[in-house]
């Protein structure tokens, strides 16, 4: 996203709509996926280095503000139960520090707060990404990452209706994109990216697209 600017995401999107979604399917069935419920993709397997400062966890999910919506309609429970600011993808322009979005809250053994004795206990409001996994849009097609749930067999109709899920999720995404760029502004550069210490203790104001909302952490009490 840092070395996008609008005209090129709004471009990606208009090719996506002009694509059918059937032509993402072939990839998507070919991987056999069926998922096993095996938690691969919510627990902290690994750590991606994002630049030679920033190590984000394998299951640092970010999530869109819809998603969120939906999960304390279906469950109930308090917006601060079920995300917190991405801490690993944060700006400063020396004043201020800006937050790119919202990230699955986590607990202190560094898994999902919803994956609980072996499952995911929102699997049925479970955000976008996590509806798509383990299919990403790559820059040629679909990329498939790892699961467990791979080389089973999967159904034509599945495949099909994951293709369109994946499209819509990727729209989504680069719409998101676009509303976080207008909301930070020339701020948002590859050089100011930055991860908040474990010590941090502070205001962020958090972009996710939709608004701006000035929150305060403390990282050393979590």
């Amino acid at each position: 996203m840092l070395l996008m600017d609008i005209a090129s995401l709004r471009r990606r999107i208009e090719q996506l709509i002009s694509t059918d979604s059937s032509v993402f399917s072939p990839a998507i069935q070919d991987s056999g996926f069926s998922c096993v419920r095996c938690g691969w993709c919510c627990r902290e397997n690994f750590k991606i280095r994002i630049t030679p400062d920033i190590l984000r966890p394998s299951n640092a999910i970010s999530i869109f503000p819809g998603d969120i919506r939906r999960i304390i309609k279906g469950t109930g429970l308090a917006r601060d139960e079920i995300d917190q600011p991405d801490i690993y993808s944060c700006l400063s322009d020396g004043d201020n520090i800006y937050a790119i979005g919202w990230i699955l809250r986590r607990n202190d053994a560094g898994d999902c707060v919803f994956y609980m004795n072996g499952a995911c206990t929102i699997y049925e409001w479970r955000p976008m990404i996590c509806r798509c996994y383990p299919f990403f849009m790559g820059e040629h097609g679909v990329d498939v990452m790892r699961c467990e749930g791979l080389g089973n067999k999967m159904t034509r109709e599945s495949a099909v209706d994951t293709g369109k899920l994946l499209k819509r999720y990727e729209i989504k995404k680069l719409q998101s994109y676009i509303g976080i760029i207008r909301q930070i502004g020339d701020t948002l550069k590859p050089a100011n990216l930055c991860q908040l210490q474990k010590d941090f203790s502070g205001n962020v104001l958090v972009c996710d697209g939709e608004a701006t909302i000035n929150i305060d952490i403390d990282l050393k009490s979590e």
